[in-house]
């Protein structure tokens, strides 16, 4: 997706929207998220796996549905916001509650065989990752929804860093950390919470056709209708997203240099401390 972006190449754009909701792989949504529950919760696929994986599949799929939101396309919203019950249920077991729980079962390996994780799995349980701020700041302050394990997920692992501000492993590395300087801002109203109704799947891929189909790209080029949505400006310009796109790239490269600067100060007074 960040490449049919970066190249305005609308057909591999639409190719990825294709299969986010009908791909054989365990990237499409019904497969990352096999389960919905009573409560606002929605079982995460490696959640039987361990809970750093759980993490970073949040991370992953909250950068395809902002990328995909910039270009007027609402993922976030697919399947009555199935993601946001998915991080509710993340959140929630790593905070320390149960969540409830079903047998997973895949094909495995070069000879295919069947493999189940029967019960969640409590390894990284409680760990954190910089993956929080871009989900909550969609779902809570774009759309006014409840996120209340999440919240409590943001206010625990934030203000989010990189490197290794989350132990030594992967936990800092495989997000850039820019998550509450980037997705931070106020609750949005009433009219903006009501305005963007739940995408509709793209017609294409029914069919079992591929994203560079004239109707797959007419399905997934489409504005969700959310006044907060970015792009809809042409179907030969993915990269120009906004009102204003100098002053949307001037006030990224800003952001970048005052969250550089602040993470090599950071860094500076840790070697201080550690010298000390």
């Amino acid at each position: 997706m960040a490449i049919g972006i970066l190249c305005d190449d609308r057909a591999k754009f639409n190719e990825t929207v294709d299969y986010f909701y009908y791909g054989a792989g365990n990237g499409a949504l019904d497969k990352a998220i096999p389960h919905v529950y009573e409560n606002d919760l929605a079982q995460w696929q490696e959640s039987g796996r361990d809970q750093g994986h759980s993490l970073l599949g949040i991370g992953l799929m909250g950068t395809i549905c902002e990328m995909a939101w910039n270009q007027g396309v609402d993922l976030y919203g697919a399947e009555d916001s199935k993601f946001r019950k998915a991080c509710e249920y993340v959140a929630r077991y790593n905070l320390g509650y149960e969540v409830p729980y079903t047998t997973y079962t895949w094909t495995n390996g070069v000879h295919c065989l069947n493999t189940e994780q029967t019960v969640i799995s409590e390894g990284g349980r409680g760990g954190g990752r910089p993956v929080w701020a871009r989900v909550y700041n969609h779902y809570a302050n774009r759309r006014g929804m409840a996120m209340p394990n999440t919240r409590e997920m943001v206010a625990r692992s934030g203000p989010e860093g990189g490197g290794g501000d989350y132990g030594p492993n992967s936990g800092g590395f495989d997000e850039l950390g820019f998550g509450t300087l980037a997705y931070t801002r106020d609750k949005a109203t009433a009219a903006e919470a009501a305005a963007s109704p739940s995408p509709s799947k793209p017609a294409a891929a029914r069919s079992g056709t591929s994203g560079t189909s004239g109707s797959s790209k007419s399905s997934a080029g489409q504005s969700s209708g959310d006044v907060s949505a970015q792009g809809g400006k042409s179907d030969k310009d993915l990269a120009a997203t906004g009102a204003s796109d100098l002053a949307l790239w001037t006030a990224a490269t800003g952001v970048t240099t005052v969250a550089g600067g602040l993470l090599l100060l950071r860094r500076r007074g840790q070697a201080r401390r550690d010298a000390e």
